[in-house]
């Protein structure tokens, strides 16, 4: 009976530690809005993906697993590399650029189609057979989008910030990438020890393109309480967030796990009207439940572990 309720227990936990890192997945769009009135995109994605990087670095050695990412095949690893470009670098940039443009909500629904953008480019690149009902789900989605993008009404008389929606569906269109090209060596390695590389390469080419271009004075100049509030992101978002997800997918089925990728963008559109009292459209009601929708009908043929949501 004992063991019998640990594992009730270790249940209930488990399902507890993925609300929390859904939670911290949607913070990113309310604080980042927030966060972007104050500083360029390139400087809050810079040091929220070093700071995720150092706390997932520290992670990986404290539960031992450094031995794998020395023993990691040169290929993989320069695959590994290689994945930051698409996984972190672009989309960071694109995400944090759309925040700029448009509110919080909308990023958050959008961004969240990465799903129907996976499993399109695997049927394209990797030569995966769509059955029916996931072309209908890919449908379901695209439509909720036109509905999210145009929620303010059906012209392009200025009411529509359509640059960033593009930014939006470009970062959900990176990470499909990311999980399309590196799903051989996500499959062959620990994606903690994948994410953990990618985040690095990521990282530094994203500090080096703010150094070049914008400089961190913004950064300097807006403060500590901003600076914290983007370590706090990089920390909880990546650093926290990416050891719980992998953790809990080890314990559970995948389409258990997968589930809780569905409260993303409804906590953070919950969070956008609580913090930044944004306000739509019935439009937008009726896309984000067909995006939703269709990212569930989706994901129930796709059951990827290796795919992640920020």
């Amino acid at each position: 009976m004992c063991s019998m309720e640990n594992g009730k227990f270790r249940v209930r936990v488990e399902y507890l530690l993925m609300l929390v890192v859904s939670f911290f997945w949607s913070m990113g769009h309310p604080l980042g809005r927030i966060i972007v009135r104050q500083v360029h995109p390139f400087q809050l994605g810079s040091i929220t993906l070093s700071t995720g990087f150092i706390g997932l670095l520290l992670f990986i050695i404290i539960s031992g697993k450094s031995k794998d990412l020395i023993s990691l095949r040169t290929r993989d690893l320069l695959s590994s590399l290689g994945l930051g470009i698409f996984g972190f670098l672009f989309y960071q940039i694109l995400t944090f650029s759309a925040l700029a443009r448009i509110p919080a909500s909308m990023n958050a629904v959008l961004v969240s189609t990465n799903v129907v953008w996976i499993a399109l480019l695997a049927a394209i690149i990797l030569g995966e057979k769509i059955p029916p009902m996931r072309i209908g789900g890919i449908i379901l989605a695209l439509i909720g989008v036109f509905f999210v993008t145009f929620n303010r009404g059906f012209s392009l008389d200025g009411r529509v910030n359509l640059l960033g929606c593009s930014f939006s569906l470009l970062a959900a269109i990176s990470f499909a990438f990311y999980s399309v090209f590196g799903k051989r060596v996500l499959n062959r390695n620990d994606p903690l020890i994948v994410a953990c590389l990618a985040l690095f390469s990521g990282s530094v080419l994203l500090v080096l393109l703010t150094w070049i271009t914008r400089g961190y004075s913004e950064v300097f100049s807006a403060g500590w309480p901003v600076f914290l509030v983007m370590v706090f992101l990089g920390l909880t978002m990546i650093g926290i967030a990416y050891p719980l997800w992998f953790s809990c997918l080890k314990r559970l089925p995948a389409s258990h796990v997968s589930i809780f990728i569905y409260l993303t963008p409804i906590f953070a559109v919950i969070l956008s009207l609580i913090i930044l009292k944004e306000r739509f459209s019935w439009w937008f009601w009726l896309g984000g439940a067909c995006i939703i929708g269709g990212i569930m009908i989706t994901n129930m043929l796709t059951r990827n572990p290796n795919s992640l949501k920020s």
